[in-house]
């Protein structure tokens, strides 16, 4: 990555809670969320060196009403759709963001509550980004094919630079977060590693 596109990017993170990120979470009933919980600790050092650098970092958060009536579950065809709730109910420890990252929010960071699948759909999220400067995101989080792929082209519908960063995302289907990853990188904009981003901000603090 370019040193100088750090200059007016932001990290944001997507849907790192409980229910999608923890082994009692209400997704792990359902399915492996193995490679879920492995990029906790890639994203807590992409986090770590934003603040250190003073990269802005937006968490975006998902959140259902337990009765929500606008969603037909039943013509949805994959296993959290026998679970007897959404992930992710408002309120509850499984809409909360997984320990090991919840404590390293700061008073500085942008909470960004959203109820589809778009960190961009119903929420605030451009405009913040707008008041701030922000011309470029680099995009972390689950899931890769469904969550951050539609922020990521959300983004880039907003004429943002995108940037999805590879070992920080992840899917309960490998196939489909490597075909999110092939599709960002020929029409969305690029895939990073996060050594790679680590290493910009790195350089660039210097």
């Amino acid at each position: 990555m370019d040193q100088k596109e750090l200059r007016d990017a932001a990290l944001i993170v997507i849907d790192m809670q409980n229910g999608f990120c923890h082994p009692e979470g209400s997704v792990a009933k359902a399915m492996d969320i193995e490679d879920n919980l492995a990029v906790i600790p890639v994203i807590g050092r992409l986090v770590d060196a934003a603040h250190e650098w003073g990269l802005p970092v937006f968490w975006v958060t998902q959140e259902h009403l337990a009765d929500d009536r606008s969603i037909d579950r039943s013509r949805l065809k994959n296993p959290q759709t026998e679970l007897s709730l959404p992930p992710c109910v408002r309120g509850s420890w499984d809409a909360e963001l997984v320990d090991e990252l919840r404590e390293r929010v700061t008073p500085d960071d942008v909470r960004i509550v959203k109820h589809r699948a778009s960190g961009f759909y119903g929420t605030g999220l451009e405009v913040d980004l707008r008041m701030r400067g922000i011309r470029e995101v680099l995009i972390c989080g689950v899931s890769s094919s469904y969550c951050v792929d539609g922020t990521a082209r959300d983004a880039c519908s907003r004429d943002l630079r995108v940037t999805v960063i590879e070992d920080g995302c992840a899917s309960p289907w490998r196939d489909l977060h490597e075909a999110t990853m092939k599709n960002v990188s020929i029409f969305l904009g690029t895939v990073e590693s996060s050594d790679s981003i680590l290493k910009a901000i790195q350089t660039t603090k210097n």
